[in-house]
């Protein structure tokens, strides 16, 4: 098979698409992972020429893809998609077959390796690289140059079988020397087209460098579909400060973001890396939007944090129910987290995220999350995410859905993770289609908890202007108004809606 241009697609929202309701759709990084496979192929097989597209760049994104399908002439599409963007991935697979049903349609990253046996036997993709793609999918592409042939023994590859079902290998050896996989093809994005994009990190997507310090996450949250190896691999500090001087000379790049699941695992390399980025760049601003581990941590390592520059970071609570905490496996600390929540939230603009709706969950269990943010009088973005149901992930499998409900399943996993409170028909919540002994709330509980939410927590003045004061540490006072328009999902928020808020008790 002759291999010369591979078109790979980062699918999340438009830019038009605001009127999708979807918060998380409007945080946008790079697509770190679609360069990290541009750089991989490329040592290997420098000729084969690459065009990378994501979709938040564009007003048009079918548009957009439809065009470079016509000039660009891929021999090779990719896609890659979070399971929350799967109607907007649908569409796009559905794109390229209609433009070329011969054309090799491979899929990448969470959502295709969750839901793979749906989009094999659907015809949507010929092929899905399960796990980190770098090696599989170099030797895939070494494969089909080298007979044209699908190499159906390759590990971390899901295919169609001779009889039409759909199979995967398990996934190869995670990567041991993660310092040997080359940087991110950065050369192969227009970081200008990000110019108006904000990163979940509230920085300038345009004006910044996204950086994994780490690969693998020593947890295995029963929600989450992200399909990383259990054992933590971190780059070495100088190879992260390498990567990181590229940007920082060739670019003029001083906000950094660091992408880990959890850059502070484990604690004392994480405290390397810190103090070799402070002695090498000290006018960056660094921020941890992914998470940062609350109860793996120690006051040297916030000290660090400050040193470093660093500005806003997130922690994950989740539950405060430790009844819940070891049913979902995160087997938080919660007195030790809320200790260094409190002591971060001093000093950084830090997100707090929360989640309601596990199976078997009460609705005074649920109230203790609210009440342990309620508790957290420092914490700037406190954020509340009901629990959704993805393919590919423990929970769904805990659940046991039914056909049917698979089907409700899906429809409702693509819709916000904090919808309106006006309770509108994306309201939904996942528990109203199973039994009262498997999800005791239901979406009248659900309203009810989001209603004490906004009333305890996201609209308690103490927190407000705690809150505020430390976004003026690190923020211009048009910087303000945009996290606030985003933090409260309302574009037209203005200076005197933000002074109101200042005002409440």
């Amino acid at each position: 098979m002759n291999i010369q241009r591979i078109l790979l697609v980062d699918v999340e929202l438009d830019r038009d698409s605001d009127g999708e309701d979807q918060l998380q759709g409007r945080w946008v990084h790079h697509p770190i992972g679609l360069m990290y496979l541009v750089s991989s192929v490329k040592a290997r097989f420098p000729d084969i020429e690459f065009s990378i597209l994501h979709t938040p760049t564009f007003s048009d994104y079918l548009g957009t893809i439809q065009n470079a399908l016509d000039e660009f002439k891929p021999d090779l599409v990719g896609l890659r998609a979070l399971s929350m963007f799967q109607k907007q991935f649908d569409t796009v697979a559905s794109l390229v077959r209609k433009h070329d049903p011969d054309l090799m349609l491979v899929g990448g990253g969470p959502y295709p390796s969750g839901s793979f046996k749906h989009l094999l036997e659907n015809r949507l993709l010929d092929l899905i690289v399960i796990g980190e793609g770098e090696v599989t999918f170099t030797n895939l592409i070494a494969s089909l140059l080298q007979d044209g042939k699908i190499p159906t023994s390759l590990e971390g590859l899901a295919y169609l079988n001779s009889e039409g079902s759909a199979t995967f290998n398990p996934e190869p050896t995670p990567i041991v020397d993660i310092d040997k996989i080359p940087f991110p093809a950065y050369d192969h994005i227009d970081v200008k087209k990000y110019s108006g994009l904000s990163a979940q990190s509230l920085q300038n997507t345009s004006e910044s460098a996204f950086i994994y310090a780490t690969r693998g996450c020593p947890y295995r949250c029963f929600y989450c579909s992200a399909a990383f190896s259990k054992k933590v691999r971190k780059r070495s500090g100088q190879n992260i400060v390498d990567e990181m001087a590229i940007h920082y000379h060739e670019r003029g790049v001083r906000e950094f973001v660091f992408c880990d699941d959890i850059f502070n695992v484990p604690l004392a390399a994480s405290k390397k890396i810190l103090t070799l980025i402070a002695k090498n760049f000290p006018d960056v601003r660094l921020n941890f939007s992914n998470g940062l581990r609350a109860d793996q941590m120690d006051m040297e390592f916030i000290d660090l944090l400050e040193e470093v520059g660093t500005t806003h970071l997130a922690v994950a609570i989740e539950t405060a129910t430790p009844r819940l905490q070891k049913m979902i496996g995160k087997y938080l600390n919660i007195d030790k987290s809320t200790v260094f929540i409190n002591e971060l939230s001093k000093r950084f603009v830090v997100c707090g995220f929360f989640m309601v709706g596990f199976p078997s969950e009460t609705l005074d269990e649920a109230m203790t999350t609210v009440n342990i943010a309620k508790n957290l009088p420092y914490l700037a973005q406190p954020v509340l995410s009901i629990v959704r149901i993805y393919r590919g992930t423990p929970l769904f499998d805990y659940l046991q859905p039914t056909p049917e409900q698979i089907i409700q399943l899906d429809e409702q996993s693509s819709f916000a993770l904090q919808p309106s409170l006006k309770g509108d028909e994306n309201d939904r919540f996942y528990g109203d289609f199973f039994s009262d002994e498997q999800v005791p709330l239901k979406g009248d509980s659900i309203r009810l908890i989001r209603w004490e939410w906004a009333r305890e927590v996201i609209f308690k003045g103490e927190r407000i202007r705690n809150g505020h004061d430390v976004l003026q540490k690190y923020y211009n006072q048009e910087q303000i108004l945009s996290f606030y328009r985003n933090f409260l999902d309302n574009p037209n928020y203005s200076m005197e809606d933000m002074q109101q808020l200042l005002r409440m008790k």
